[in-house]
């Protein structure tokens, strides 16, 4: 696959062109948060909040905040994900497409770690499993890093490589803050059908199996704000989740490649924007 920096050579940080897309579930507290900092961190990125159908002001206030808010009514995180790759690749001038939280726990200048890094590789995943980055109180605690650093440990076998131990070296499934080239993206988006909470592990299985090189890099979590509706909401479910995604890894099976149904150029498709409400 053609690397970004070798098709555009003289491409800087600076001239990649973003997309941030934030699924959100009843996020009312810190998703006005989320937007203002991702928009100070990126000012010329387009930021889209996907609403799950949350039941709070999560829309009223993302839109608030300068988000550009789309509806996506089939509940579950792996289809909001889903929607807003779909409508990411709408974006025609973006060249990187980042997933994050609308829950507060990632920090926004993060980002530019990332579009270092994807400069020179398909995907970039965070780390939220490295000693000093994590806040104590954040929801990584010892079940959570064991439990992510173990199911990490079976991806890798299952695409095992002796040299580096496995694609990536990755040591955390779990984390929902990522950026994707917009050629990477367009590979892989027909392949992704997870629409729960293990849609995270279910992207990596799919980029390492279309032959995508990924790259993990350290990030800095904290805390979130308000409560959790995925893996981290308790240990019950955290395991539950886990178990999901161990079953998912043994069982993935990926069949025949298949191109996108129709190129996303201007005539045949409509910017994300004007996707909103629909």
């Amino acid at each position: 696959m053609e690397r970004l920096d070798s098709a555009h050579p003289a491409m800087t940080t600076a001239a990649l062109r973003v997309a941030v897309l934030v699924p959100c579930f009843n996020e009312e507290a810190a998703v006005a948060t989320v937007v203002a900092d991702f928009r100070k961190a990126l000012p010329a990125a387009e930021i889209f909040v996907y609403d799950n159908n949350s039941t709070d002001r999560t829309a009223e206030l993302a839109e608030a905040a300068g988000g550009t808010v789309i509806r996506e009514t089939q509940q579950g995180y792996g289809f909001a994900c889903i929607r807003g790759l779909t409508e990411g690749l709408k974006i025609h001038d973006a060249d990187v497409i980042v997933l994050t939280e609308g829950d507060g726990t990632f920090f926004a200048d993060d980002l530019a770690k990332f579009l270092d890094y994807v400069k020179h590789t398909d995907l970039v995943v965070g780390n939220r499993v490295t000693r000093g980055m994590v806040d104590t109180d954040s929801q990584m605690d010892y079940f959570f890093i064991w439990g992510n650093m173990a199911v990490a440990m079976l991806l890798r076998l299952r695409f095992w490589d002796s040299r580096h131990l496995g694609p990536a070296g990755l040591t955390d499934v779990g984390c929902t803050f990522r950026a994707i080239r917009r050629p990477a993206l367009e590979r892989i988006l027909p392949d992704l059908a997870v629409g729960g909470n293990h849609f995270s592990i279910h992207m990596l299985l799919v980029a390492m199996a279309r032959g995508l090189s990924v790259i993990e890099i350290p990030i800095r979590l904290r805390r979130r704000v308000g409560q959790s509706k995925g893996a981290s909401q308790s240990l019950l479910k955290g395991f539950q989740v886990g178990m999901v995604m161990i079953w998912h890894i043994i069982t993935f099976r990926l069949g025949p490649e298949v191109p996108l149904a129709l190129p996303l150029t201007k005539a045949q498709t409509t910017t994300a924007k004007q996707a909103s409400n629909r």
